[in-house]
Formats: structure tokens, C-alpha cells, sequence
């Protein structure tokens, strides 16, 4: 689950020792208005172990960040390609918890050798999106959410708006969690031989190390297939595996690295992703 509480919280836990401390002695007040504000600061914190596409790996887990956050998260990326031009890759995003299970987030995507990028998403295109949370996660049924992308043409070489539909499953099985993302794209300004929209489905898993004597790493793997931009080729299809770990109260660091070893002649033979996530 998501860590819900925020700085609108940690006010009414101070605002709750301050009660206390009229109506019991100096020192009883005093030991109250520590302990709540110590309680409070200490949940006051982003977590380690939600997910968002791209940190380190290519799934979301099925919950938002909290009501009322905000988050920055920025990376590189490096992709050692087969019979293509190897490429680095700059990514910033900001996300925001616009409301109770919704958070919205804008960012983009810098690249090398921009103009032979055959994806749909090019460099410098402007990316929205929002994840909705429709239920928490029980004994019977597992925690459902939908995610909206719509990336805006602003890039290198870039026409018409691609809109990307995302169903996104999350279970626990004790500490771990398993998460599938099933997604269309439909994509605005198909090329000559090139598809007007694909499905792409990702199969994730993540487990906290050193459970449960710590609780600041969290290991992730997943395994992929998307269709290709150009009709015809093969599918991609390839293995990730990543780590999350919590440097601070509200600091994330990440890295992945990962394969595809099916698809196209031209398909990605390794990449590797780090970054690190902020909040406020």
C-alpha cells in the first residue's frame, strides 16, 4: 500500500500533542509532544516499495503516491542496440497526488541521435498521464488500477498524438508482490508500413531484501513483449531486472539492467537504467 500520510497530517498529530500538553503536567506534555512529532516526521516519507514505470523497470504497481504529494524523478538511460546506433537517453518526470487514489505527472525524454529513433514516442516529446486506484487489495481480490498516457508531438520528428490505455493488477503473495500491466497504444500518425496501434504486457515481480529485519531494498524483475512499430516484424520480448533503495526519508535511488532476446534484427541487446526519485 501507498504511504498516505502528509504534511497535512503531521500538523494534526502536533495540533493533537498540543491538546495534550493543557490538559496534563509540563513534563507529561512534553513526552507527548515529542513522541507525536517524532511518529509523524518519521511516516512523513516517499516508499521504496510502490513502483513507477521506468524506476528502474517498465511497470507500475496498482496504487497512486498520496493525496496531496508531490514527487520528482529523473534517470538515464543507456541502450547498446543490434544493427542500430547506440543511444543515451536523459528522462525527468514530475508526478502529483491530485486527489484520494489519483495521481496525475508530466514529463519527458531527451535521447542521442534523435532523428533515427523508430519508436513512437520520440526525444522531446511531452508526456501526460494520470493513475487511478479503483480498490485496495484484500484476501480475494487483488488491487486494480488504470493509467492514461497521452504523448504530445513536441519532439524531434514527432506527429500526432499517441494515446496509450494501461490495466494494471497488483497481488501480494506474503512480501512480494506480483504485477501485471496489459496496455494499447494507439498511435496518431502511423508511418508508411507502420501500425496505427499495438499492445504491449508486462509481467513484474518485486521483493524486499532483508526482510524483515530492514526494510530500505527492494529487488524487481519482470519479464515483456510489446508489438513493433512497423507491421511484420517480429515482437520484442525481453528480461529486466532491477533494485530500489531508500537513502533517506524522502530519497530513492535505482538502477536496471535488462535484455531483449527475441524481435527484430535491430532489437535492443542490453540496456541499463539509474536514477533517483525526490519528494516533497
Amino acid at each position: 500500500m501507498k504511504t498516505h500520510i502528509t504534511a497535512r497530517h503531521i500538523l494534526s498529530f502536533c495540533q493533537l500533542a498540543f491538546r495534550f500538553g493543557l490538559a496534563f503536567p509540563l513534563a507529561h506534555s512534553a513526552f507527548a509532544l515529542a513522541l507525536l512529532c517524532l511518529i509523524a516526521s518519521s511516516a512523513w516519507a516517499i516508499d521504496h516499495n510502490n513502483l513507477d514505470e521506468g524506476r528502474p523497470l517498465r511497470f507500475d504497481d496498482a496504487y497512486p503516491i498520496a493525496y496531496g504529494e508531490l514527487s520528482a524523478e529523473t534517470g538515464a538511460r543507456f541502450a547498446l542496440n543490434r544493427h542500430q546506433t547506440d543511444r543515451f537517453a536523459f528522462l525527468l518526470e514530475v508526478l502529483y497526488g491530485a486527489y484520494w487514489n489519483l495521481h496525475v505527472g508530466v514529463g519527458s525524454t531527451l535521447s542521442t541521435q534523435p532523428r533515427t529513433i523508430d519508436e513512437s514516442e520520440k526525444s522531446g516529446d511531452l508526456r501526460t498521464f494520470a493513475l487511478y486506484n479503483f480498490n485496495q487489495e484484500t484476501l480475494r481480490l487483488p488491487a486494480l488500477a488504470v493509467k492514461l498516457n497521452l504523448d504530445l508531438p513536441t519532439g524531434v520528428r514527432s506527429h500526432g498524438v499517441d494515446t496509450t490505455l494501461t490495466g494494471i493488477v497488483t497481488r501480494s503473495f506474503g512480501p512480494a508482490r506480483a504485477h501485471l500491466n496489459v496496455g494499447y497504444e494507439f498511435i496518431g500518425s502511423a508511418s508508411d508500413g507502420g501500425r496505427d496501434g499495438r499492445y504491449n504486457v508486462v509481467l513484474g515481480a518485486q521483493y524486499p531484501l532483508g526482510y524483515p529485519r530492514h526494510f530500505d531494498t527492494t529487488l524487481l524483475a519482470d519479464i515483456f513483449t510489446q508489438q513493433t512499430v512497423r507491421s511484420g516484424a517480429a515482437n520484442p520480448a525481453g528480461v529486466e531486472v532491477g533494485i530500489r533503495r531508500q537513502i533517506a526519508p524522502l530519497v530513492i535511488i535505482d538502477a536496471g539492467v535488462g535484455t531483449e532476446f527475441t524481435g527484430p534484427a535491430e532489437r535492443t541487446s542490453f540496456f541499463a537504467t539509474t536514477g533517483v526519485s525526490v519528494g516533497f
